[in-house]
């Protein structure tokens, strides 16, 4: 439920429409190494895009960042982004859910604070295991923190990239977050940080 503040439907009416939006309005809060906003879950990735692009001074390949829509009805955006780019390989950037905090034993495997999630499987994808083995080659290689992510539940845009075409070598690096879905999704800052610095390995390895 909404509530408007409405007192009865036809002044309900007067405020709003089958159709209309509406969003979480509150700030970013930064508490300590922390920070909390609604809508981490994915503008926080997109910010983990946008730092890798500015850090990457030469790519190995024929690079592509698709800042997607509509993951969450169907992984529509990146349908269409993966089939028209045909990548040999591609890693999805994406939130996963936490194991350290009351009554999420279980829900996955990451913890804030542990580093980048090097994304073995959730409920869309398992993914490729040479993608998997570079992108811990490359952290050891960079002492960048990482951990393993696998998620009981839900999935990522990686579910429509591995299946573009006649198949794509996917893999993903996982931010973790706390109460996902929420207007208080939390992140560790460390966290983001490794997680731009490993796409960033990547990206020019």
């Amino acid at each position: 439920f909404l509530d408007i503040g409405a007192k009865d439907r036809e002044s309900a009416g007067k405020l709003v429409c089958v159709g209309d939006t509406a969003v979480y309005d509150l700030p970013l809060r930064v508490q300590g190494s922390r920070i909390t906003a609604p809508y981490l879950d994915d503008r926080i990735a997109c910010a983990v895009l946008l730092a890798a692009l500015e850090r990457i001074e030469t790519p190995s390949c024929d690079l592509y960042m698709a800042f997607t829509v509509q993951e969450e009805v169907g992984l529509r955006g990146a349908k269409t982004a993966a089939w028209r780019v045909d990548p040999d390989t591609g890693i999805v950037v994406d939130v996963t859910d936490v194991n350290d905090t009351p009554g999420s034993e279980k829900c996955g495997t990451a913890r804030l604070g542990g580093g980048a999630a090097i994304k073995v499987m959730d409920s869309s994808v398992i993914c490729h295991r040479t993608v998997m083995d570079r992108l811990e080659e490359l952290a050891k290689a960079e002492q960048i923190p990482v951990q393993r992510d696998i998620m009981r539940a839900g999935g990522t845009d990686a579910g429509a990239v591995h299946t573009a075409h006649i198949g794509v070598r996917t893999g993903g690096i996982s931010i973790p977050c706390r109460y996902i879905h929420t207007p208080v999704e939390t992140a560790q800052l460390t966290d983001i940080e490794a997680c731009v610095r490993l796409t960033v390995a990547f990206a020019q390895q």
